[in-house]
């Protein structure tokens, strides 16, 4: 951060009516969060019997209950369903049912694998347009492209280029920001009331059979935005599909040709008529679940304000053996770590001085496949109370002091720790946790990735929802490594001191922002680049 701008902060800071050092809290913290204690939950929570973790499983089902019997021992209200820890939510799981799903063209019944195959939806049903070429579907106004511009977009198919090659490779260097130099296909159909996505395949589709389940999985009713499936079917068609769009041999050559960013012809209507696609899914609900408990805090005029602290139960779990002969994604790290780390904070929070301020304690489930525990608390009625939260997410890792790992170079050394949030958000929460900083030093914050154009602020955090209905965050985190979402994320390579004194300085931080005397809020205007808010 630059001299003048910190300056002013610190000012700030100490303006703000926020106490000094608590040495309760201090002395809490050193004797309830223990490194012993975290290595011990999060051996558990990321051992091989629970296989990773996923969104429902028997696996996620351990790390629950083990979670629901640290709190029971700990005398932590329950604040889940019927008096239990367990907050169910329900879950729409739609599989397509590929013998069933057809689509026809020109009168021509296209055959699936060969000529198409449908790569994600939400809604089943039939729908039935145009087909509108638009290129790669980039808009990007500063360079001039436009595919867009004098097209009724509303009702058709969008038929698009893959990008791939060079193009995969656009970043905001060549483009800008994404919502706000420049938008996808996926934002420009869904604003402007396209019926899908048609992705050219430049020869047949691979597979050619109809293994392999296409599935969609999202709350119900789907709300917010962050990481929610996009809503209209993407449609992958083959050589011959493209022929019959075209309709003309030299329209079918100029499609395939597969264009460099910015150099394909202009937007036109297939000639071919309508194309109309039948989606036939079988559809059942599920009910995962949050593990949830509640301390109330002492102040009757404040209690009703709560802070909540979140850490993602469970691990992204992927398939296949590594070289080592490993197959199961432990996730220890992402977020085995958070969650141990939430555990040893509650410990503390139980064990020492109440604040005025409720505390609300959320280890959410669904966060890797579309952060459905968060966007159904944040959504729902108890997030209506939720005033501030702190995210506790991947805390366990660190770079060796004068490397520099391919795939590590975002990871934080020993001793640091980035902090997410509260500086583009909230004055208060950013006055406490460079309050915090001072003078409960037990390890130093990086504040270099607080960018809401990072993956981090939004949208692929459990944060997210919660900031979309207007309540500020607080997150931590160690940054990517080359064992993220990987067999070898394992506990093993855990830097549990970093975790301890992570864990430590948030609950210093929870604590005095439960305690404070001002309510924190999300004072500053929002960023335009953030998705949610940018104009459509």
């Amino acid at each position: 951060m630059p001299l003048a701008p910190r300056v002013a902060l610190l000012l700030l800071a100490a303006a703000l009516p926020l106490p000094a050092q608590n040495p309760a809290v201090r002395a809490t913290a050193e004797r309830a969060i223990r490194a012993a204690d975290l290595l011990r939950d999060v051996s558990y929570i990321a051992s091989d019997a629970l296989l990773g973790r996923a969104t429902p499983s028997p696996g996620f089902d351990s790390a629950a209950a083990y979670v629901a019997r640290e709190l029971k021992a700990l005398g932590v209200k329950p604040f889940g369903d019927a008096g239990g820890y367990f907050q169910h939510y329900p879950l729409a799981h739609s599989i397509l049912d590929t013998a069933a799903t057809s689509a026809t063209i020109g009168g021509k019944t296209l055959v699936w694998g060969r000529d198409f195959r449908v790569s994600s939806f939400v809604a089943p049903g039939p729908r039935e347009g145009e087909v509108l070429y638009v290129g790669q579907g980039l808009r990007v106004p500063k360079r001039g492209l436009d595919p867009y511009a004098g097209q009724d977009v509303r009702g058709k198919w969008l038929l698009v280029h893959p990008r791939t090659g060079p193009a995969r490779a656009l970043t905001t260097d060549t483009l800008g920001i994404l919502g706000v130099d420049y938008t996808t296909v996926q934002d420009e159909a869904r604003a402007r009331g396209a019926l899908g996505i048609l992705t050219i395949n430049a020869t047949s589709l691979p597979g050619g059979g109809r293994g392999g389940a296409v599935q969609s999985r999202d709350l119900v009713p789907s709300v917010g935005r962050a990481y929610a499936p996009y809503p209209l079917p993407q449609i992958s068609i083959g050589s011959a599909t493209l022929d019959w769009l075209a309709g003309d041999a030299k329209i079918a050559a100029v499609l395939r040709e597969s264009p460099t960013f910015g150099s394909y012809p202009g937007s036109f209507l297939l000639p071919s008529g309508a194309l109309r696609v039948n989606l036939v899914a079988t559809t059942n609900t599920i009910h995962p679940y949050n593990v949830l408990g509640f301390i109330e805090g002492t102040d009757p005029t404040v209690k009703d304000e709560w802070i909540a602290m979140a850490a993602h139960l469970d691990g992204a779990v992927g398939r296949g053996v590594n070289a080592a002969g490993d197959s199961i994604f432990n996730a220890a790290d992402d977020n085995a770590s958070g969650s141990a780390g939430a555990l040893a904070i509650t410990r503390a929070l139980m064990q020492g001085p109440r604040p005025r301020r409720s505390i609300l304690l959320i280890w959410d489930s669904g966060e890797e496949t579309g952060l459905w525990g968060a966007r159904h608390i944040a959504n729902g009625e108890t997030g209506k109370k939720i005033v501030a939260i702190a995210n506790v997410d991947m805390i366990g890792r660190s770079r060796a002091p004068g490397t520099n790992i391919l795939g590590e170079d975002q990871l934080t050394p020993p001793g640091v720790i980035y902090i997410t949030g509260p500086r583009v958000l909230s004055t208060q929460l950013e006055a406490m946790v460079m309050k915090v900083e001072k003078e409960y030093p037990w390890i130093a914050f990086d504040r270099s990735s607080e960018d809401p154009n990072h993956e981090s602020f939004y949208p692929r955090t459990d944060a997210s929802p919660y900031v979309e209905n207007g309540i500020p965050y607080l997150g931590v985190r160690n940054g990517r490594h080359g064992d993220y979402h990987r067999q070898t994320d394992e506990v093993s390579k855990l830097d549990i001191a970093k975790m301890e004194a992570t864990s430590r300085a948030l609950y210093a931080m929870l604590w005095h922002t439960a305690d404070s005397a001002v309510r924190p809020r999300m004072d500053k205007p929002l960023p335009k680049t953030l998705w949610f808010v940018t104009p459509r």
